[in-house]
This record gives C-alpha cells, structure tokens and sequence, in this order.
C-alpha cells in the first residue's frame, strides 16, 4: 500500500518569524485613539505619514519596521516664517517650552532642530541685521548646544571653543545666510561623554535670528549624513523681508 503524500493543499504555511508576531501584536494592541494623539503632535507638510508614525512605535519596542520613505519632505508652516527640507523618514514635534521645532531619526538619534533668539546686534545695542558672521555663529552656536539653558537641562554641554566654529557666508535670494560647522560634546548625568558633529545654518529677520542645526555622534558620522545634512541647510530659507 502506498504511502499517503502531503499535497500543496493540506500544507499549512509556515508561521511568521517570531519579531513580525510581536510587531502585528503591537500594531492591534495600538488603539486608533493614540495613533490619533501621536499623529496631532508631529510636525511637517501636512503632518509626518502613517508608516514613519507607526516605524517610530516599532522602533521603540525594538521590533523590525517597514521599508523607510526615501527623500525628503518640506516643512512649511504658516505661522513660522521659514521652510527647509528633511528626511522623509524622521520624525518631528514642535518645541513645547520655546519657539522652533526639533526633528530626528528615531533610529540613529540623528536630530535637528530650529532655533528662534534675539538677534545678537539687537542684544548688543546695534541695527538689526548688523551682526558679523562670526557673532552671529557664535549667538548661534550657544542656541544650539544649549537651548534651554533658562531650564534644568539633561547634562553638561560644553560650547566649543571659537576657533573650532567654521563659517562661511552667502547670499541667497537677496538674503545673507551665515553657515556653520562646529564640534559640541556632552556630559550626561550619568557621566557619558558623547561628541557630535553639527553642521547649521543661521540668518536674521526684523530683530530675530533663526538658526537650523543637523547633528550626529562622531563616531556614526559619514559622508552619507553629511550629504543628508548639507541637503537639509542648504534648503533653509527666512520668509517675508525685513
């Protein structure tokens, strides 16, 4: 008698690896309610799309995400008068305790973020717009290695000394951008050293200086992020004339 043979049709399909049953177990266990919640509080044209929300949640759990959205996408918000482009895959929220906006990739903790301050001219007595490039940098710098210095802050961030801080001046559309690459370092409270690479870009509008900055940790930067980054400073623009 011969041996009965398993058919196509009785086969079952072999179950999902075990990381994609705890990723579908999380993605049901997430109510619609808190997918709204998050979806209010991120940032962007339009706000940030579904799969970088959802991938943010997986890569918080740790858990295997969907293939990133490659490009970039425009930030252009009608009460700041600015715009630049980032990552379509980064995530973004609004400064809760200042003005400006702060970005990263929730994988890699590659980050940037808008910062809003007096115009240094304007602090030092002077015309609006009379800063030099290195003043400006240096106003900029300190916005951004320290921005809530007027808050309890998570560490110690040192300002790099002057002659770390390059800048190089342009003019863009009638406008003057001061652009800027500086090394910055942190002590957190638990007493880690982490060194980052910054790269930014600064300009003064009717009293007020913006700056965007692009970061990451030394020892992840390449020319990749380089590239990414350059992108991002180099699509920023003030909007509106002085």
């Amino acid at each position: 008698m011969a041996a009965a043979r398993c058919t196509p049709d009785s086969a079952s399909p072999p179950p999902p690896p075990p990381a994609a049953r705890r990723r579908e177990l999380l993605l049901r266990s997430v109510a619609l309610p808190q997918l709204l919640l998050l979806a209010e509080v991120f940032v962007g044209d339009g706000g940030t799309d579904g799969r970088t929300i959802v991938n943010s949640i997986l890569g918080a759990y740790g858990l295997p995400q969907f293939k990133a959205k490659k490009g970039f996408r425009t930030y252009d918000e009608l009460e700041d008068p600015f715009t630049f482009q980032y990552p379509q895959s980064w995530v973004g929220r609004r400064n809760t305790l200042r003005s400006g906006v702060y970005i990263s990739d929730f994988n890699t903790a590659d980050k940037l973020s808008v910062e809003v301050f007096q115009d240094p001219a304007v602090a030092a007595g002077s015309p609006p717009g009379s800063s030099t490039p290195q003043q400006l940098a240096e106003a900029a710098v300190l916005k951004l290695v320290n921005p809530a210095a007027q808050n309890a802050g998570d560490g110690k961030l040192d300002m790099p000394p002057a002659s770390k801080i390059k800048t190089e001046e342009r003019e863009v559309d009638g406008r003057v951008y001061t652009f800027i690459a500086f090394p910055s370092e942190t002590i957190t409270r638990s007493g880690y050293q982490v060194r980052r690479k910054n790269l930014a870009v600064a300009a003064t509008r009717r009293g007020t200086a913006y700056v965007l900055g692009c970061s990451a940790r030394s020892d992840q930067y390449d020319k990749g992020k380089e590239a990414t980054f350059l992108a991002v400073v180099d699509s920023f623009r003030l909007l509106g004339t002085d």
